[in-house]
């Protein structure tokens, strides 16, 4: 995974970039922790409304949704792994389209006020 600064409510942390599918399928399931400065930016080709889950995590996050101009959509906090064998949800904003996503360690949104609207910032250069 490529990496990339990017700053929300003035808060600069560290992204990891998923921009191919198989980056995408496997998220942050590919991590034990996430540190309070760490995230994962998952970048789409069409702005929808991009559904996730939890299958496979071993540690909580927030998920923030961002629309083509880099605004917060939806955000789905403190999210908890899904248990083995159990049934795993999956989230997504409703009735709005997002191109990115962001997931952040729990606790991040509420900590830095992140709410919808915000804007969050970086440059993705192919």
């Amino acid at each position: 995974y490529r990496q990339l600064n990017v700053t929300v409510n003035g808060t600069e942390i560290v992204a990891h970039v998923a921009a191919t599918n198989e980056q995408r399928t496997k998220g942050l399931s590919v991590k034990d922790t996430l540190a309070e400065n760490e995230a994962m930016l998952f970048v789409f080709d069409t702005a929808q409304e991009h559904s996730f889950w939890m299958k496979d995590m071993k540690f909580p996050i927030d998920i923030i949704w961002l629309g083509s101009d880099k605004t917060v959509v939806h955000i789905e906090h403190n999210l908890q792994p899904c248990s083995f064998g159990a049934f795993c949800p999956t989230y997504k904003p409703d009735n709005k389209n997002a191109l990115y996503v962001l997931e952040t360690v729990a606790g991040f949104t509420e900590k830095h006020d992140i709410v919808e609207g915000a804007r969050v910032e970086f440059q993705l250069n192919s």
